[in-house]
C-alpha cells in the first residue's frame, strides 16, 4: 500500500520527538515539521495538468531554510551534493522506466537505499545528511517529471509512493546514526573499563 512506510514512520518520529527527545527547540521543530508533513499531504494545489503537495513544498521549503543557516562554504558544498542526489535519483528512475529487466529489487527500496549509502560517501556529519538527502530527493522529484512531462498526462509532486522512498532513506540515516552513537557509547564504556583496571593494579602495588 503506497504511504505506508511515510504514515508509519512519520508518527513514530513524532512520538518519539514529542516524548523521548530532551527539551531543547530541535525538539519543537521536529514534532512540528513531522505533524505538519502528516496534516498537509492531503492538501493539493492543482492547476490542471500539475499537482503538487503541499507536503512536498513544506519539506523542500523546510530542508534548504535549515541548510541556508549554515556558513557559506557548507551551504555551497551542501547544495552541490543535493543536485549530486538529484541526478541519480533521475538517472535510477529513468533506467528503472526504460530497462526493468535489470531491476531485480523493488524500485522504492532500492531508490532509498543506494542513495542512502550515496549520501554516506557524500556527508560526513549525520546531523545533515538527513536534510541534504531529502532535498535532494525533491529537486530529482522535479526534474524527473520535467524530463517525462511529454510522457505523462499529468504530474504529480509528493506522491505517497515519492514519500515512501524519502522516509525509508531517512530511516536509514536515523539508524545508521544509532548505530554509530552505540558504537561510541560501547568503546567509551571499554575505555572505563580499561581505566578502572589500570587503577586497581595501580593501587594493589
Amino acid at each position: 500500500m503506497e504511504g505506508i512506510f511515510f504514515y508509519w514512520f512519520a508518527w513514530i518520529g513524532w512520538a518519539y520527538s514529542t516524548f523521548l527527545m530532551k527539551a531543547a527547540p530541535r525538539r519543537t521543530v521536529y514534532s512540528a515539521l513531522l505533524l505538519i508533513l502528516l496534516i498537509t499531504h492531503g492538501l493539493v494545489l492543482d492547476t490542471g495538468r500539475l499537482s503538487i503537495h503541499c507536503s512536498f513544498l513544506i519539506l523542500a521549503l523546510s530542508c534548504y531554510l535549515w541548510i541556508l543557516r549554515l556558513p557559506f562554504k557548507m551551504v555551497l558544498y551542501y547544495v552541490f551534493c543535493t543536485f549530486l542526489i538529484a541526478l541519480s535519483y533521475n538517472a535510477m528512475l529513468l533506467f528503472s522506466m526504460y530497462d526493468p529487466v535489470w531491476i531485480v529489487v523493488q524500485v522504492k527500496w532500492l531508490l532509498a537505499g543506494a542513495l542512502f549509502v550515496f549520501s554516506l560517501m557524500l556527508i560526513k556529519d549525520s546531523h545533515y545528511r538527513p536534510l541534504v538527502l531529502a532535498g535532494g530527493f525533491c529537486v530529482g522529484e522535479a526534474l524527473y517529471h520535467l524530463v517525462i512531462q511529454k510522457l505523462t498526462s499529468g504530474i504529480e509532486l509528493g506522491s505517497l509512493n515519492f514519500l515512501d522512498v524519502v522516509t525509508l532513506s531517512l530511516a536509514l540515516c536515523f539508524v545508521s546514526r544509532g548505530v554509530q552513537q552505540f558504537g561510541h557509547f560501547l568503546s567509551a564504556e571499554a575505555g572505563k573499563g580499561k581505566m578502572i583496571k589500570r587503577v586497581s593494579r595501580v593501587r594493589a602495588r
